[in-house]
């Protein structure tokens, strides 16, 4: 289990900085623009920094290595990805069929890191 969580974790790490490079290329436009302000630079600043983060506890979670490490890196993903969905449910309810279909995905990870810890016990005795 340790390794479909650290490969999910990878996965949506990568998602991450991919979308935070698109949207700095500016290859995407926002038709709401009047609608929306674009957000600070620091938003996605932040973005980059925990996607960076998801990458490293993803790559730990492969290695069974730093069991704190791979729980937070999964916590943090549970938390920026609920806090993701609330953000754009508010301004984009037509988006809710896509966001509930990526609910089991992103809470995998800390389902499974939960559940084996004694995976990572077992390496470092």
């Amino acid at each position: 289990m340790s390794k479909a969580a650290g490969i999910i974790l990878i996965f949506l790490g990568v998602a991450a900085i991919s979308l935070f490079i698109v949207n700095v290329s500016g290859l995407i436009t926002n038709p709401y623009e009047d609608i929306l302000k674009t957000p600070p630079d620091y938003v996605f600043i932040i973005i980059a920094t925990l996607a960076v983060f998801f990458i490293v506890g993803g790559v730990f979670c492969l290695k069974r290595k730093n069991w704190r490490l791979c729980f937070t890196s999964s916590l943090f993903l549970h938390i920026f990805m609920t806090v993701l969905i609330f953000s754009q449910l508010f301004f984009f309810s037509w988006m809710l069929p896509l966001w509930l279909s990526l609910i089991p995905v992103w809470i995998l990870p800390l389902i499974f890191i939960c559940l084996r810890k004694r995976e990572w016990q077992e390496i470092s005795t």
